[in-house]
């Protein structure tokens, strides 16, 4: 993580080195005025591919598919069926030796339930244990208060240690109450990953249901968070090309962040644009008014034969680190370089490589038809080399377990959203499935830097009155503003999580006093 402090409200300046996680560098300027100090270019050494998150660094994960809560009752039969259980919880590093790493569980914040039926609030923390000799094995033992709605107990769950059920930094336990009675004992199985927010965009529009229109409307090329917001209109993302009369929506077939911001993705249909001109289908595009990369350069080192006249298209894209670019396209072509055919399903590099072939990334499922093609929508590929992604078409698996397009999957075999779930917070519970899913980028504490942010001087807003505005610039993809009341008290929000350098607080000068503020970037 990286991070830039600002305290205002105070015409004395706090100034100091700040050690705090693994910090490698301090820079310390002060500027005096109207009672504001700014402390900028702190940064924490992000972690390496897959490996253990550092001190003072707690990652934010979030419950995926599979999670969910079981109240037995010991005497009695049958079972109790278990209910589908999400939240969030931090997890921090606290002891590492040579055999194994021990993570504080923090802040859990699980609601469990059915809507018939009882809602369960579960809070607490407790300890994550990771490591072995030889294969890598968990423990994880909980200490959380459990409100059914009708009482709250202190429950203790824990495990006996075993095989870790996913790589990580994902994380897949289950625990059983220790301290249950003969009438009531908990069982928690929990899946989770470390993400902040899901960004994405749906293959079809539909109408976000409690919104008033004409702002219900989401078209098939609005980049969505999970969360329940728009982050970027389709407009908005093409509003730089230089298109000429302006194109109400040009859809939007993937998108990945860069450092810095700058979004990049692809539009569904040609278009002319004044300054760059002919933009096509499966072009890399920037929200900042540039073309990334053509189709064609994507596909070159293929040597498609014979190559594509209008290019293969795109349909799920991700720029890495190095500069490699990693993506799939919509329609097959052969490859002379590889000496044979490229499949939509298969995850490719601008290098001329297979990174990851369809039937690789559907291995773990057992498809009933394996050899059949399914396209690639979106895809993320984590720094420790697992995929998640989501196909053009559903498939069914060998044991009848059927898997709709849009449903997000990860290649170790194992669905961690359902399409229904990833629009929930805009269509409500239960909405239709069928939207599919277009786009795909996830926030992630797991996410290395590109250098810390530097927080220029706020400036006075008139509108809305009292107000502060802050811009900063930072190597990181996303960014959030964050406020404290004072040195004492937590950071919370002060903005949504967006790729703008740039935020307006909101009257602030009348509403406190001080204020510490700090730019978290992802």
């Amino acid at each position: 993580m990286s991070f830039a402090f600002l305290l205002f409200g105070r015409l004395r300046c706090i100034s100091r080195e700040m050690r705090r996680g693994r910090v490698t560098k301090a820079v310390v300027s002060q500027v005096f005025h109207l009672g504001v100090c700014v402390l900028a270019g702190v940064s924490f050494a992000p972690p390496g591919d897959a490996q253990p998150l550092g001190a003072g660094s707690p990652w934010v994960y979030a419950l995926t598919e599979g999670s969910q809560l079981r109240a037995d009752c010991p005497i009695c039969d049958p079972v109790t069926a278990p209910v589908p259980m999400r939240g969030t919880f931090e997890l921090s590093l606290n002891s590492q030796n040579p055999l194994f790493t021990e993570y504080a569980v923090e802040n859990i914040a699980f609601t469990a339930g059915l809507t018939n039926g009882p809602t369960y609030k579960i809070t607490g923390g407790g300890v994550y244990l990771l490591g072995g000799e030889v294969a890598v094995v968990q423990s994880l033992s909980l200490a959380v208060q459990i409100d059914n709605g009708t009482t709250s107990e202190l429950c203790y769950l824990t495990n006996a240690m075993g095989p870790a059920g996913r790589s990580w930094p994902m994380l897949q336990a289950e625990v059983d109450q220790t301290n249950g009675t003969p009438i009531q004992q908990y069982h928690l199985d929990l899946n989770a990953a470390p993400l902040r927010e899901i960004w994405f965009a749906t293959g079809a529009p539909f109408v976000a249901g409690g919104w008033n229109p004409p702002t219900n409307a989401i078209s098939a090329g609005d980049l969505l968070s999970m969360s329940g917001r728009v982050i970027r209109r389709n407009q908005q993302l093409t509003a730089r090309l230089g298109i000429v009369p302006e194109v109400p929506d040009l859809g939007l077939k993937d998108v990945d962040v860069l450092p810095g911001g700058e979004i990049a993705f692809s539009i569904g249909q040609d278009v002319l644009s004044q300054t760059l001109g002919a933009l096509h289908p499966g072009d890399l595009l920037s929200d900042q008014g540039r073309i990334l990369r053509a189709n064609s350069q994507l596909i070159a080192a293929f040597l498609p034969s014979p190559a594509p006249p209008a290019g293969a298209g795109l349909r799920g894209v991700q720029v890495m680190d190095s500069g490699e670019t990693y993506f799939s396209v919509q329609t097959n072509f052969y490859s002379k370089k590889l000496g044979l055919e490229i499949q939509t399903g298969d995850v490719l590099s601008d290098s001329g490589t297979i990174v990851r072939s369809a039937s690789q990334l559907l291995a773990a499922f057992s498809p009933a038809n394996p050899t059949a093609d399914y396209g690639l929508t979106a895809f993320c590929v984590w720094p420790g080399g697992e995929i998640w992604f989501a196909t053009t078409q559903g498939f069914y698996d060998s044991a009848s377990n059927f898997y709709a397009p849009g449903d997000l999957l990860s290649d170790n075999g194992y669905v961690v959203y359902r399409n229904p779930e990833l629009v929930s917070a805009f269509a409500g519970p239960g909405a239709a499935p069928g939207l599919g899913l277009n786009a795909l980028f996830v926030v992630s504490d797991v996410t290395p830097l590109n250098g810390p942010a530097q927080l220029s001087m706020p400036q006075r807003a008139s509108q809305p009155p009292a107000s502060l505005t802050f811009q900063w610039q930072g190597g990181g993809r996303v960014f959030q503003l964050e406020r404290a009341a004072g040195l004492a008290e937590p950071f919370l929000p002060a903005s949504p999580m967006d790729t703008i350098g740039s935020f307006t607080d909101a009257g602030i000068l009348d509403a406190q006093g001080q204020a510490l503020y700090r730019v978290h970037q992802w």
